[in-house]
């Protein structure tokens, strides 16, 4: 049996896709979005081995740091800022992240 605890947070932040297909090109310029985080951590303990709130706050410092406020992602897709995110929990033992744009698509990443 395995125990995930979960992380939730959304945080402002602009991105953009250079390379867009014509029909979706408006992507190509720098745009919004409210990104939702999602991290899941394993743990062995039940009783609060990784706390939610503090696990919450260091990723949003880490990306804040990295980004500023908003984040200022580039042209970094939804994958890569969860891969990024993922490789920065690993050793607090995040074992999947996704990043999702307004709750109707994003990308999730696992070990």
């Amino acid at each position: 049996m395995k125990t995930i605890v979960i992380s939730q947070f959304e945080i402002e932040g602009f991105h953009h896709y250079p390379d867009a297909p014509e029909l979706v090109s408006f992507l190509q310029h720098n745009h919004r979005h409210t990104f939702t985080i999602k991290c899941g951590y394993e743990v062995q303990d039940l009783n609060r081995e990784q706390e939610i709130f503090l696990c919450r706050e260091d990723v949003r410092e880490y990306l804040n740091e990295c980004y500023g406020y908003p984040c200022h992602f580039g042209s970094m897709s939804c994958e890569m800022i969860a891969k990024e995110i993922l490789e920065y929990g690993f050793e607090d033992n995040m074992v999947w992240c996704e990043v999702w744009e307004e709750n109707t698509g994003g990308a999730r990443i696992e070990l």
